[in-house]
Parts: structure tokens; C-alpha cells; sequence
């Protein structure tokens, strides 16, 4: 079988790719990638590759990458409107997977190629799919942790060896706790930071009722951070319109990304606000950072630029314990929390049905309160304070996600799907 790949679309998601590409290549799959920087020439390639070697293809995606209405892989009529996509033209199964709430892909969804699986990341977000997309079959996919691949794993061993960060070739406990200790960074947090000011001045653009209706569904979220995004939303869409109908209320739900992403920013500042404003020194790794409000702004350490996934993977190896501010996953989890445990670094984070099921507080994870902010500082500082306490945690983290969550776990659900 032959699987297709994206890249040079999305950094992150090219990484992710490459990951499960090695999985399912070490179990004799193919794969084909499909160069976004070159689009129209992969298709071309693709297209000789299907009608030449008669050989079982699929495309492993995410966020639907290729299956946006892409010029290039669309066949039109005279009149230039999209008759065909590549996709359906090969016969080709397609597999997406949304790292994202659904209300995001709405005008990819709208034109779903014939023979399409989806999964989402969380499981509230394929309650919404069944609901309101029930011809897409939909299934639960948590995302995994990434590894240092190829020559990025290469230039890191010499690094990691020296500064004891990913090396572990010495079994003796004691010998690595010392190597753990040498860590140079007590916490980093891998993200962008993106001010509040850029989505205020989206909301600014709409008229005063829609903006008052926005920032009324803002304020729920931030004074009740454990709601679920989609089931608040709608009790607020069904207090001005009672009557409307599945179709109507997953179109207006489509105009709701500007509410999920104002709250997880405003959560993402204020959580690293709290910690440096509390005397806690934040390792930040990734762009814009500079521009955050501080009272305290010397416990802000910053990359100061743009960080690529391997570089994320390398910081959080030379860290004890890695911040995780979740993207409004309320049944879900994210790929930080699963990248610092599989580098024996301890994993701070707000908490999910799913991470609940999965995790225990301070056995192999550790929680925080989003409604309790205030205590984080604190909290951080006896975790560091306890060194011996924090090894330990990370130690069983990086057991369990050796276990369970590296993407060649998810290459091994894939399996089953790509038929």
C-alpha cells in the first residue's frame, strides 16, 4: 500500500507526518509525499505514480490539508467551477485528522471527497461530528508526543550526552537522576504567543450588537474555565434563536473561532503572567514573547523567534518540568504534554476528562486549576524545591508515553482505517 503525505504546509503537522511515515515504512508501506511548496508538480508525480505501479493508495492528512479546494488538485469545467478532486479521480480513500475543533474545517466539510474517515483529538469533538456531520465517519484519536527524527535526533545525541538531557544508555537509577539534575532549564513552556490585541481588533470589526454577544460568551469562559466550547456556545445561539435548526446552528457555529481562540489565549498569557509575576523563571520557546505585559518580565526568558517542533522536542529534553496550556481540550489532550514526558521531563498542565482517565495527579502528571491560577506560583516552586519528588513523576511519565503515546501508537490505530 501506498500512503500519501502532506508537507511544507504546516511545520507542526509536517513533523507529526513524518513520525507516523516512519512507522508505517518500518511495516513495509509506502509512502508519497505531497510537497505543498511544489503543488501543482506533486500532483502531476502522484497521478504518474497511480497509473503506472496499480498499487492500493490512501492520503493521511490533517486539518485537511488537500482537501481544502485546492486549485491544483481540482478538476474544473469550462466555466471554471470544481467538478472532481484529485482524490476521487484515483479512487483514493482519504484519512484527515482535525487537531482543531471541527467548527474550524466547516468549508472543507462541506465538500467532503467520496471515501473520507475523520478523527478528531478529543472526544466531545466527535460528539459534534456524529451530531451535525453523521455521513462522515468520525473516531477518537488522541494526538501523540514527538521524537527527534532523523538528522534532528543526530545533532541533538551529542548535545543531550553532554548537558544530560536525552541520553539514556546508563540503566543505574541514581546515575541518571544525577544526569537529570544538569538540566538547564528548570520549566520551559514550547508556544507562540499571540497578544490579545490581534483578536480584539477582528471582534472590533463587527457591529456592537454581534461584538456585545461575543465578549458576553468570552466572559462565561473565563469566570467558568471548565465549560466544554461547543455547549456553551450553543446556549448562548439558542437564547437569541431558539428555533434554529442543526443546519443553521453548525453554520453559526462556524463563526465561533474567535471565541476559542480568544479564551485560550487570554488563558496561555495569564498562566505565564502568574508564574513570573510569582518569582518562577519561564523558559519560553517561540515567537512574540517579548510583547507580553509584565510586571516581572526578567523571569521571562525568551527564544525570541519562531521554533521548529525539533527545537521544541530539544528544549524540552533539557528541562525538569514543561508547561502545558490546553487549547480548550476538555476531553482531549495535546502533543506538549506527551512530548516532555517522552523526554523524562515532567508535564504541568490543566486537566481533561481523558488526561483524568489516563493520568494520575503527581503519580505520572502534573495538574494545575485553570479557576485557581493564583496557587501556581506556589505549586511550582515546591515541585522544584523537591527535585527527587519531580525525577520520580517524570520517570513514570516517560514510561507511560513510551507505552501508549508515541506517534507510531497512533500509526498502529491508523492501521485498521487505511483499508
Amino acid at each position: 500500500m501506498r500512503i500519501v503525505f502532506c508537507e511544507n504546509a504546516v511545520e507542526t503537522l509536517t513533523y507529526f507526518s513524518r513520525q507516523l511515515a516512519q512507522a508505517f515504512e518500518s511495516w513495509g508501506y509506502e509512502s508519497f509525499w505531497m510537497d505543498f511548496e511544489k503543488l501543482g508538480l506533486s500532483a502531476w508525480k502522484l497521478r504518474q505514480e497511480v497509473a503506472e505501479r496499480k498499487k492500493e493508495t490512501v492520503l493521511l492528512t490533517f486539518n485537511f490539508i488537500g482537501l481544502s479546494g485546492e486549485a491544483e488538485l481540482w478538476e474544473t469545467d469550462d466555466a471554471g467551477e470544481p467538478v472532481v478532486s484529485l482524490w476521487d479521480k484515483l479512487g483514493i480513500r482519504c484519512l484527515s485528522l482535525m487537531v482543531d475543533h471541527p467548527i474550524y474545517y466547516y468549508q472543507a466539510l462541506q465538500i467532503p471527497p467520496a471515501d473520507l474517515q475523520t478523527f478528531c483529538v478529543d472526544r466531545d469533538h466527535v460528539a459534534y461530528m456524529h451530531r451535525f456531520y453523521p455521513k462522515i465517519p468520525c473516531s477518537f484519536l488522541p494526538l501523540a508526543g514527538n521524537c527527534l527524527i532523523g538528522c534532528d535526533a543526530s545533532a541533538a545525541g551529542l548535545y543531550a550526552d553532554r548537558e544530560g538531557g536525552l541520553s539514556e544508555q546508563e540503566t543505574d537509577e541514581q546515575a541518571l537522576y544525577e544526569q537529570w539534575l544538569k538540566r538547564p532549564y528548570p520549566l520551559v513552556f514550547t508556544a507562540n504567543y499571540v497578544p490579545l490585541s490581534n483578536i480584539d481588533r477582528q471582534l472590533a470589526q463587527m457591529g456592537p450588537e454581534y461584538r456585545n454577544f461575543y465578549y458576553e460568551m468570552i466572559e462565561s469562559f473565563v469566570q467558568d474555565p471548565k465549560q466544554e466550547l461547543f455547549t456553551c456556545i450553543e446556549t448562548y445561539l439558542r437564547r437569541e434563536m431558539p428555533d434554529l435548526s442543526d443546519a443553521e446552528l453548525c453554520a453559526g457555529m462556524s463563526s465561533m473561532p474567535a471565541v476559542d481562540l480568544w479564551v485560550r489565549t487570554y488563558f496561555r498569557e495569564k498562566t505565564v503572567r502568574i508564574l513570573a509575576q510569582g518569582g518562577i523563571e519561564v523558559h519560553l520557546f517561540g515567537k512574540d514573547w517579548e510583547r507580553i505585559a509584565c510586571d516581572c518580565p526578567r523571569a521571562l526568558i525568551s527564544a525570541g523567534r519562531m521554533v521548529a517542533s525539533a527545537d521544541c522536542v530539544q528544549a524540552m529534553a533539557q528541562a525538569k518540568l514543561a508547561l502545558n496550556t490546553m487549547p480548550w481540550f476538555k476531553d482531549g489532550a495535546h502533543d506538549r504534554i506527551f512530548t516532555s514526558m517522552l523526554q523524562g521531563t515532567a508535564a504541568l498542565t490543566d486537566d481533561s476528562v481523558y488526561l483524568r482517565e489516563r493520568f494520575t495527579h503527581m503519580d505520572t502528571i502534573v495538574y494545575y486549576d485553570l479557576s485557581r491560577l493564583e496557587e501556581l506560583p506556589e505549586q511550582v516552586g515546591i515541585l522544584l524545591r523537591e527535585p527527587e519528588r519531580l525525577f520520580a513523576v517524570s520517570r513514570r511519565g516517560k514510561a507511560a508515553a513510551q507505552q501508549l503515546d508515541q506517534w507510531k501508537n497512533r500509526a498502529q490505530l491508523l492501521r485498521r482505517y487505511l483499508q
